[in-house]
């Protein structure tokens, strides 16, 4: 999930989508720097997204001929699907025999106090 955000937010920034298999073979290997790559990489892509004109979030990206989206789009696309595989990630803990965590508020393993 980690480097599907950064890869996104790379693409949109870079007007075009390049290979998601490229980085790979250098991705972090453990939890920790999993974390420390993701804080470091998802800050630099935000803020190449914050210098693009209003032409370029205007301008359309195709998506492997699947979509042909403007920028903007892809923003929301992101959001999307990075909530899809959150919420997927922890439907799959309870049936491993772990606790389902308060992603998104409280959950019955973690209630809400607020």
């Amino acid at each position: 999930m980690a480097s599907s955000e950064v890869w996104f937010l790379s693409g949109i920034a870079d007007g075009k989508f390049g290979d998601p298999t490229a980085a790979e073979k250098d991705a972090p290997k453990t939890i920790a720097e999993i974390s420390q790559w993701y804080e470091k990489s998802a800050k630099k892509e935000v803020e190449r997204l914050r210098k693009l004109t209003p032409q370029q979030l205007a301008a359309p990206i195709d998506f492997y001929g699947v979509f042909n989206m403007p920028a903007f789009a892809y923003l929301q696309f992101l959001t999307k699907h990075s909530c899809h595989h959150r919420g997927q990630l922890a439907a799959y803990l309870r049936p491993m025999g772990s606790k389902c965590p308060d992603i998104y508020g409280g959950s019955a393993d973690f209630p809400w106090k607020g």
